[in-house]
């Protein structure tokens, strides 16, 4: 009888006690065969029941509400780490886009004032009192630059603009012997053409296997209290060798550089019509942005140099 009694309870007692649903009841058999269900941390009749029990004002959970829940139950559930590594990307995608806009709207804004203020500080540049003579010194590895050397020159000489001497100096070397580039450098030397005053000398360093080489036979050359350096492809502008004079005069500095841009974006096509893209001068401009604007920017930010 007492083990009657027993099991008289027992089921008495399995019959009160109320069955309790499995949390995933509610889950569409498609997301549970996907491996994708997050386990539910309540539902509640009511979104604002469902948006009080949200923890830390719901940065770690969000209310799933229609498909896959029962209908009239407000479900809260938290992210997986699938959507906080895809939360974080995004992150890092928003921020690099905003220094980028932020360093391109900064670089916009400062072109577009130095050029309202270059007017003026040419017009200084010319009225300075004294304009001493200045050598421009060209390194060059010939094999290379043979076919824009002799065009390079005609254009320091001939559109740079300064009001004092200027000789142009043209310090090379070369592996072998180049005859026709070489004896054309020998004419340019000799000729008495050119405007202005100017001179023109081209010296090859036998010895020199670097720039840094070629520089400093020319240093040793040069009598002029001041020296501007030019690479064999540059064609710089007209007032740019004013504007570096200025800039040492009213700072007081010993040494100005400058900042490099690509005038001839249209040319280097690559492709053929009507796809062609001018690709090369578009890479080496971004290339020049990238050195000479952006990282400088994040240099003098974060004290690197």
């Amino acid at each position: 009888q007492a083990r009657e009694g027993s099991e008289c309870r027992r089921r008495s007692y399995r019959a009160a006690a109320p069955q309790r649903q499995s949390p995933r009841a509610d889950a569409p058999p498609s997301l549970a065969a996907m491996g994708v269900f997050v386990e539910p941390v309540g539902c509640f009749a009511s979104p604002e029941a469902a948006m009080h029990s949200r923890a830390l004002l719901g940065w770690f959970s969000y209310i799933l509400h229609g498909r896959g829940v029962a209908e009239g139950l407000f479900c809260v559930r938290a992210y997986s780490p699938l959507e906080w590594l895809f939360a974080l990307l995004l992150s890092l995608m928003a921020t690099m886009a905003s220094v980028t806009c932020i360093c391109v709207a900064f670089i916009f804004l400062r072109r577009r004032a130095k050029r309202c203020w270059q007017i003026s500080r040419v017009a200084t540049a010319r009225s300075l009192d004294a304009f001493p003579p200045v050598a421009a010194v060209i390194p060059c590895y010939l094999p290379n630059e043979q076919h824009i050397i002799e065009e390079t020159v005609r254009w320091i000489v001939e559109e740079v603009e300064y009001l004092g001497k200027l000789d142009v100096f043209v310090v090379y070397n070369t592996p072998e012997d180049l005859p026709e580039i070489e004896d054309r450098l020998q004419e340019l030397q000799a000729s008495e053409a050119w405007p202005k005053d100017r001179s023109f000398r081209a010296m090859r360093v036998k010895e020199s296997r670097s720039k840094a080489a070629n520089l400093n036979a020319a240093l040793k050359c040069v009598d002029q209290p001041y020296v501007v350096i030019y690479d064999a492809d540059h064609h710089p502008d007209s007032d740019s060798l004013l504007l570096l004079l200025e800039k040492m005069v009213r700072r007081d500095v010993d040494c100005v550089q400058g900042s490099y841009y690509m005038r001839n974006l249209g040319q280097n096509q690559f492709g053929c019509a009507p796809c062609s893209f001018p690709f090369l001068a578009r890479i080496i401009d971004a290339e020049f942005f990238t050195d000479w604007f952006l990282m400088k920017l994040v240099t003098r930010t974060f004290f690197l140099g």
